[in-house]
């Protein structure tokens, strides 16, 4: 319990950071979408339910957020997230040039999925769905890629260091001279 209470709370800090402090930067639009590598990193953390569960409360809390009335992450958050939990034991994970294509194909994937959504949901021309493919989309899939190594790194020092077992001693395990 203690950690998908931490979790939550950290998923709550990334919200607040990547709602405040990364949209105060010149190019607001592009920018890593924090809360989208935190749920990529949960799939390697915990298991389908609880996981599934916290993506969807962050999802929905990113929703509250940014004002969206339809729930878009709300729906794509919990399918990234089981998506990921799906594939994160066919491919080796740890290093950059991995990390960085998984958050980038998981980011494009999520944002087609939200286009199409939208489209259906809210019938626009599709012309004016390419240039927003290629302005917003592609870019921020591009810069959330860059930032997932370094940030699934320090989420990896984080998660030692708050679910750190206590080493048993070796009166512990049982060994008796």
């Amino acid at each position: 319990m203690k950690r998908v209470i931490l979790s939550l709370l950290a998923g709550i800090l990334f919200l607040v950071l990547q709602t405040t402090w990364l949209s105060s930067f010149p190019t607001h639009r592009l920018r890593p979408d924090l809360l989208f590598i935190f749920t990529l990193y949960l799939a390697f953390l915990f298991p389908p339910i609880f996981g599934g569960i916290l993506a969807f409360f962050m999802g929905y809390l990113l929703d509250l957020f940014s004002g969206n009335t339809f729930g878009f992450y709300t729906f794509s958050r919990p399918l990234v997230f089981l998506a990921a939990q799906f594939f994160k034991e066919r491919f080796y994970l740890e290093g950059f040039t991995f990390q960085f294509l998984f958050a980038f194909i998981f980011g494009v994937l999520e944002g087609i999925l939200i286009i199409v959504l939208m489209s259906t949901l809210q019938p626009i021309p599709l012309g004016s769905l390419y240039p927003l493919s290629l302005t917003f989309l592609l870019p921020q899939s591009f810069l959330t890629g860059l930032a997932t190594p370094l940030l699934f790194f320090l989420f990896q020092k984080g998660a030692s260091l708050l679910f750190r077992q206590p080493e048993q001693g070796i009166k512990e395990r049982g060994y008796r001279p």
